[in-house]
């Protein structure tokens, strides 16, 4: 972890530009397509798909997908070992729910959306965003870690409140793009303020956008601080021209899972609320995010109310 700490912003920054590329499980992904094997009995968690296995006694295995190369969510680390803020998470979840055993493999991003959509795999985690393909696509869990989103713009205009963003300009962001469902969000919220923003499919470079701010082509880029000290850290003179604020909102990150486990999606659910009561999430988000985002989220109205969870109201995007 002591090496880790040292490089964890340029992690951040070539996490995000690895999870636009890779799609649909990414944090900023779109989702999409179909289930191909939907002959799971649901709601007991009985289930003829590969990645559910029983072996008796009441235990059923499943078969995980560790998305590779996402740190500081998930990864593998020179030693060949996963590591990761999910990894961890999910390995605590396992020792809580004895109705499961989990069995991790590791996958590439672009490989785990169909594959789990084909229940080769039963579940993943790794930073991923509610967005509306995957509300279709998949069954989410509820949130188990938060990203923070924060207000770039140049250190004259220093924005700090999404109503400043009326009648300015923002850096485009591909419309299934996770900083982009936020950003609807945001709007629906506030419909009074009345910003601007050129339409994109293509993924523009966190560099490029905040370059763009700089020069006046646009007034604001609606994303994260650490990919915002990430550009700093390789382009220092933009410090004394940029101002990035305190995180307006937070987005919750959830477990995408096949369509036919919604049991052992209710179990995920129990143990990241008894993770988030014994603090075990703020532990873990600080040790590998960089600090409590918990706290954040709640600073932000945006954390969910794990105190009133129950299975009939599984909602991955309710706010206390």
């Amino acid at each position: 972890m002591k090496n880790f700490q040292g490089k964890k912003k340029r992690i951040f920054s070539a996490l995000l530009a690895t999870i636009v590329a890779a799609g649909m499980l990414s944090a900023c992904g779109s989702g999409g397509g179909s289930s191909t094997n939907s002959s799971a009995s649901a709601k007991s968690g009985g289930s003829t798909i590969a990645a559910v296995k029983d072996m008796g006694n009441g235990v059923k295995q499943v078969t995980v997908a560790v998305l590779d190369g996402m740190a500081p969510y998930t990864y593998t680390d020179d030693n060949g070992k996963l590591q990761g803020y999910d990894y961890e998470w999910m390995q605590m979840c396992d020792k809580l729910i004895p109705e499961y055993e989990f069995k991790y493999v590791s996958v590439s991003p672009d490989a785990a959306p169909a594959a789990i959509q084909a229940g080769t795999y039963a579940f993943s985690a790794s930073a991923h965003f509610v967005t509306p393909a995957r509300k279709k696509n998949f069954i989410l869990s509820i949130p188990e870690s938060y990203y923070p989103i924060n207000l770039v713009s140049r250190k004259a205009d220093s924005f700090t409140k999404f109503e400043q963003l009326n009648g300015k300009s923002l850096v485009p962001n591909p419309p299934n793009d996770g900083l982009s469902v936020v950003l609807q969000e945001m709007s629906a919220k506030n419909p009074n303020v009345k910003y601007t923003q050129d339409q994109t499919s293509e993924y523009i470079p966190y560099t490029e956008g905040m370059e763009d701010v700089v020069k006046g082509k646009y007034d604001c880029w609606f994303g994260g601080e650490t990919m915002y000290n990430d550009i700093i850290k390789k382009v220092p003179s933009m410090k004394n021209t940029t101002f990035c604020s305190k995180p307006i909102t937070t987005a919750g990150c959830v477990a995408v899972i096949n369509k036919n486990l919604t049991d052992l999606r209710e179990k995920l659910n129990e143990a990241t609320v008894k993770l988030y009561k014994d603090g075990s999430l703020a532990k873990l988000s600080e040790k590998w995010l960089g600090g409590d985002y918990l706290k954040v989220a709640k600073q932000t109205n945006s954390l969910y109310d794990y105190d009133h969870y129950s299975a009939d109201s599984n909602s991955a995007s309710s706010a206390s």
